[in-house]
C-alpha cells in the first residue's frame, strides 16, 4: 500500500471540508447504495465461509485415519498461533475478515466525500479521524489478505495518489473543479476495489457451487438407509440447500451487476460537480440494483 499517497488523498478532501457547499443528491445516493451493498456482500461471504466449513468438517470426518494433531492449534509466544493446515473455510474466513475492513474503509471514503461536499464542518476534528480510520482500514485490509495462502491477493490497498497540484487548482479554478479533480484521481483506486469484489463474487461462487457438490454427494451416500425418519430428514435437507443456494446465485448475480457499474456511477459524481442539473443515470441505476440486491438478500436469509 501507498500510505503516503493514501494520507495525502483524504488530506486533500479534509481540506475542500472548508469549501461552500455542493449539491448533495448525488454523493448521499452513492453512499447510502455503497452501505446497502456492502452489508450485502458481507452476509454472502459468511455464507461461503458456514458453506465451506460444513464441506470440511465433512471431508475431516470421512478421511481414515486423519491426521487431527496437524488441524489443532499449535501456541505461539504471546497472543500468537499456528496451524500445520489451513483448510478452506479458514481461508474464507480470512477473506471475510479482509473483506469487512476493505468496505469499512470504503464506506468511510463515501461518508467523507458526503461530509465533503456539504461545506465547512462544525467538527474538523471528526473528519480528521475519519480520515484516520480509513487508512487504518485500508492497511489492516491489505495485513489480512497477506495472510491468505491459496487465494489471490487481488485488491492493492491504498488510495490513489493526488498530486500536489490540487492545491494549486484550489486557487486557480475554484472549489467545485478542485473537488472533481481529486474523485478522478480516486477513481483507478475505486476501480480496483469493484475489481477486488467482482474477483471475491467469482470465489463465493466457485466455493458455493463445490460445497453443494460436496453436500449432495453426502446425501446420496446416506440415501442407501431404508429408514423413513432418516430419509424424511435428507429430503428437507436436500430442499432446504436447493432454496437457499438458487437464493445465494440470485444475490451474487445481482451484486455482480452493481459492482460493475460501480466505477461509472463514482467517475459520474465528478461530473455532477460541473453538470449540476443534469441527473446522472448511472447513479440511479446504482441505486436501483443496491436496491435489487437487498431484496435479494432479504430472500436469502428468510430460505435459510
Amino acid at each position: 500500500m501507498k500510505k503516503a499517497n493514501s494520507a495525502t488523498a483524504l488530506l486533500f478532501l479534509l481540506l475542500f471540508a472548508g469549501c461552500a457547499s455542493f449539491r448533495l443528491e448525488p454523493f448521499q445516493s452513492f453512499e447510502h447504495s455503497v452501505i446497502s451493498v456492502s452489508q450485502s456482500l458481507e452476509t454472502e461471504m459468511a455464507r461461503d465461509v458456514e458453506w465451506t466449513r460444513e464441506a470440511d468438517v465433512e471431508a475431516l470426518a470421512e478421511t481414515k485415519n486423519a491426521p487431527l494433531s496437524e488441524y489443532m492449534l499449535n501456541e505461539v509466544k504471546g497472543y500468537g498461533w499456528s496451524t500445520a493446515v489451513t483448510s478452506p473455510h479458514w481461508e474464507a474466513r480470512l477473506m471475510l475478515r479482509a473483506l469487512e475492513e476493505l468496505n469499512a474503509g470504503f464506506l468511510g471514503y463515501t461518508q467523507l466525500l458526503t461530509q465533503v461536499a456539504q461545506g465547512p464542518s462544525t467538527e474538523p476534528e471528526g473528519n480528521a479521524a475519519l480520515a484516520a480510520a480509513i487508512n487504518q482500514s485500508l492497511r489492516d485490509a491489505e495485513a489480512t489478505l497477506g495472510r491468505t495462502k491459496n487465494k489471490p491477493t487481488l485488491f492493492p490497498a491504498g488510495v490513489a495518489a493526488c498530486s500536489t497540484e490540487s492545491l494549486i487548482q484550489v486557487k486557480r479554478h475554484g472549489r467545485a473543479k478542485t473537488l472533481r479533480a481529486v474523485v478522478q484521481k480516486n477513481q483507478s483506486w475505486v476501480e480496483s476495489y469493484a475489481a477486488h469484489c467482482l474477483a471475491l463474487l467469482d470465489v463465493i461462487r466457485a466455493d458455493l457451487k463445490a460445497a453443494y457438490a460436496n453436500r449432495t454427494e453426502a446425501i446420496h451416500a446416506r440415501w442407501d438407509d431404508k429408514r423413513t425418519p432418516g430419509r424424511n430428514t435428507l429430503a428437507r435437507s436436500i430442499f432446504n440447500m436447493n432454496a437457499e443456494y438458487a437464493d445465494a446465485m440470485d444475490s451474487l448475480k445481482a451484486l455482480s451487476l452493481f459492482y460493475n457499474n460501480l466505477p461509472k456511477a463514482h467517475d459520474d459524481l465528478a461530473d455532477s460537480l460541473v453538470r449540476r442539473a443534469t441527473p446522472s443515470k448511472a447513479l440511479a441505476d446504482l441505486a436501483a440494483t443496491a436496491d435489487q440486491v437487498a431484496r435479494r438478500t432479504h430472500d436469502l436469509e428468510k430460505s435459510r
